[in-house]
């Protein structure tokens, strides 16, 4: 299809820049909710951003070195050096691929107002206030944002390309584009560690990419080119890292989660049968003690699991997750346990001598399994639990409870929130993110309220925003669904009695409908079988797609309207 680009009044570029702005003030009446004890989470990302700034890449080598991406801590860092807030940054960076994603939607479907409506909803996306997703100093502060870029850029390069322009005109008109998507998908990718979510999405452009080109495959090295260049720019980048830690730490990687040797050892564990199977426990006494007769590596263990750190580990997970009666180590707190058993047992004195020990449990594992099958599963190199036959029921109950809680805005309730932690990592937060951090619950309190009147305006207008945006679309996002469905269906009838594609609308809510389903989807199997994952921080990529889906969805209907009323029953479908 043929794309012009949009040309906006001074009016209309300063109502979007109203809307920026506004937005920005609103998001700066919330400081950072600082969590200085998550040394696994905010406070990892913090420290590794601090000891890249020293000069250190990810500093001296122990079981979290590679539990996390860089993607988080680079963007930490380079914010540190412009002296700006961090949640500043963060919403401003947000603000432009919400702009971008705005502009290219309403490019798509030859708009301006579109463009204005849809950033003016995705502006004041509540979850951005909330406590638990966007106040803290977690790596979803970005990924937002990322999601949003990749998306977009996926539209303009694969949904926006013109058929009747040959392959190599095409790549000289988008090679920024595709460069620039690169770029994205790689720092994307070392982000964090599910970013296959987004795949059914940007493969759905892809593919009707390729179908609009199916008369050009002559051009096929030019057809590649333009492919493969956002592919080998993002693995150019992650080889970059990769190459960075081999030289520093002596194994190619960017990420323990992703590595075979570290898969294999804890795929070896949870082969083990138990007795009696508990849901979220993979790893409990008698499959313990199984492992223990099998592996002489895994009884380096024993003293960690059955000592005080392990039970340290089995309090905290049943501790958050409010369960009872609660006698093993949960799984969403097993990795960490396995790590830093490994490391107590004194294998993570380097890098490749913890891949060793990984590699030596799994197959002492594997090899007593052999001896012993009536004991084991089948052999595993997972992160997923070994699959029963009640996950299936279960997945889809919790894929539509995430969806509700997707729907609903996590109810759209913004409540204050104090920091945590030792004074040395709260200033170590403060330090790096640049604040301002909220109080924490020993500031000294006073007799009158030293709350301004701006800050009390900012968070009644927020509160108000959240709670209509959330009542709003706790309906309006089943409903986009149902007419999404409807008119799929319509658009399916349509391709197969005349071979007419869907028009650009259908294409760019698809795409959403994708995105959307896939990390529901994603976050119901794990709550269903791995770890509670209804949660608004892990919802909170799919937030503005949701909202930007309701838009379109709409916006459709509206134009269906009209059509109606101009043309009466003439009128084409949708």
């Amino acid at each position: 299809m043929t794309i012009k680009n949009l040309i906006f009044s001074r009016s209309q570029l300063c109502i979007f820049a109203a809307l920026a702005l506004l937005s920005l003030w609103l998001r700066m009446a919330f400081p950072i909710f600082a969590v200085g004890w998550a040394s696994h989470d905010d406070l990892l990302f913090v420290h590794l951003a601090a000891e890249i700034g020293r000069g250190s890449w990810l500093g001296h080598y122990d079981n979290l070195t590679h539990a996390k991406g860089v993607g988080y801590p680079l963007f930490l860092l380079l914010n540190h050096a412009t002296a700006l807030p961090l949640k500043f940054s963060e919403h401003a960076l947000y603000l432009a691929s919400a702009g971008f994603f705005a502009y290219i939607a309403g490019q798509l479907l030859r708009s301006r107002n579109l463009v204005l409506v849809l950033f003016a909803v995705l502006a004041f996306q509540p979850a951005a206030w909330m406590e638990q997703s966007g106040a803290r100093v977690m790596r979803e502060g970005i990924y937002i944002s990322q999601t949003l870029f990749l998306l977009a850029l996926g539209i303009r390069c694969w949904l926006q390309a013109d058929p009747s322009v040959a392959p190599a005109a095409q790549l000289r008109l988008r090679w920024p584009s595709l460069l620039a998507m690169g770029c994205v998908g790689g720092w994307f990718w070392l982000t964090r560690e599910e970013g296959v979510w987004l795949l059914p999405a940007l493969g759905l452009m892809l593919g009707y990419y390729l179908w609009t080109q199916r008369k050009a495959l002559r051009a096929w090295k030019a057809l590649l080119a333009y492919m493969a260049l956002p592919v080998v720019i993002a693995t150019l980048m992650v080889a970059a890292v990769n190459t960075v830690n081999y030289a520093k730490y002596g194994v190619y990687r960017n990420n323990d989660f992703r590595s075979a040797d570290f898969l294999s050892g804890y795929g070896a564990l949870t082969r083990i049968r138990h007795d009696h199977w508990q849901r979220y426990v993979l790893f409990p006494k008698d499959a313990r003690e199984r492992a223990y007769a099998m592996s002489a590596a895994a009884r380096e263990l024993k003293p960690y699991f059955e000592g005080e750190r392990g039970e340290g580990w089995r309090k905290t997970g049943c501790d958050q997750t409010h369960t009872s009666p609660c006698p093993e180590i949960l799984s969403g707190w097993f990795m960490w346990a396995v790590r830093g058993a490994v490391e107590e047992a004194g294998h993570y004195s380097s890098a490749r001598e913890a891949s060793k020990f990984y590699r030596r449990l799994a197959q002492e594992i594997d090899a007593g399994c052999k001896l012993r099958p009536d004991d084991c599963l089948p052999p595993r190199s997972t992160m997923l639990p070994p699959w029963r036959e009640s996950y299936a029921w279960d997945s889809a109950k919790a894929t539509w409870e995430v969806f509700g809680t997707l729907a609903n805005l996590d109810r759209g309730t913004l409540k204050p929130y104090q920091s945590l932690g030792s004074p040395l990592h709260l200033k170590l937060f403060d330090v790096v993110t640049n604040g301002p951090l909220a109080p924490t619950v020993d500031t000294p309190a006073f007799d009158i309220d030293m709350t301004s009147p701006r800050d009390k305006l900012r968070w009644t207008l927020a509160q108000f925003l959240a709670t209509s945006m959330s009542k709003i679309s706790a309906v309006a996002l089943p409903l986009s669904f149902a007419i999404w469905l409807i008119w799929s269906a319509s658009a399916l009838l349509q391709w197969w009695k005349r071979r007419a594609l869907p028009n650009g609308a259908w294409l760019l809510t698809t795409v959403l409908a994708a995105a959307i389903v896939t990390r529901v989807t994603l976050l119901g199997i794990l709550e269903a079988t791995s770890i509670p994952s209804n949660y608004i921080l892990y919802i909170f990529p799919a937030v503005p797609l949701s909202l930007a889906m309701q838009v379109l969805v709409v916006w459709q209907v509206a134009g269906m309207l009209r059509s109606k009323l101009k043309y009466g029953h003439n009128a084409a479908a949708v």
